[in-house]
């Protein structure tokens, strides 16, 4: 097996072990247990356990930028990151990309416990900010828009009920419409 793809295999298999027991159970002979990799096999990919946390969220961040470009590639009208920042942080429910996404969500909370170690998810989101001022509308506005969906994100990472289930999809769609003008 190539080395990208024993890394990928390296990656979820660590990301199963975050999901299906905590983070106390990540250590470097649990992922290369679920690996099907002996110990020195993932070092050699992965030199300690924070390099692996690295690549597990620098991984997330990968994941939402081929979202949001699929729905940028798709729509090319002012405010495309926006509503594609949206999107990809909010895909429709049941699709492969909502359960990536939730899969994330899930990862970030649990890994987040070291700011240290959010670094590369942190230096994504500077770019995305940047990217979001030339995005065609108000870049206040903008802000606005991601700054909400960030903090309905983050609400939703910890089980924190801040908007009424029953309202949430309308949420999510007027603040796409504040993209558009509305």
């Amino acid at each position: 097996m190539s080395t990208p793809d024993t890394k990928i295999r390296i990656l979820t298999a660590a990301e199963q072990v975050v999901l299906e027991r905590g983070v106390p159970a990540l250590t470097l002979d649990a992922v290369a247990e679920a690996a099907g990799l002996s110990k020195g096999g993932l070092i050699y990919h992965f030199e300690s356990k924070e390099a692996l946390i690295r690549a597990m969220i620098a991984r997330i961040g990968t994941c939402m930028q081929e979202r949001m470009d699929r729905l940028t590639a798709a729509d090319g009208k002012p405010g495309t990151w926006t509503r594609a920042y949206l999107g990809a942080a909010f895909p429709p429910a049941g699709t492969p990309d909502d359960q990536d996404a939730m899969r994330e969500a899930a990862l970030i909370a649990a890994l987040g416990y070291d700011p240290a170690l959010l670094a590369p998810y942190a230096a994504q989101y500077s770019e995305w900010v940047a990217q979001q001022r030339s995005d065609g509308i108000d870049p206040v506005l903008a802000a606005i828009v991601r700054l909400a969906a960030d903090g309905l994100w983050l609400n939703e990472v910890f089980g924190i009920r801040a908007v009424d289930p029953g309202d949430r999809a309308a949420v999510l769609q007027r603040l796409d419409a504040m993209t558009r003008g509305a």
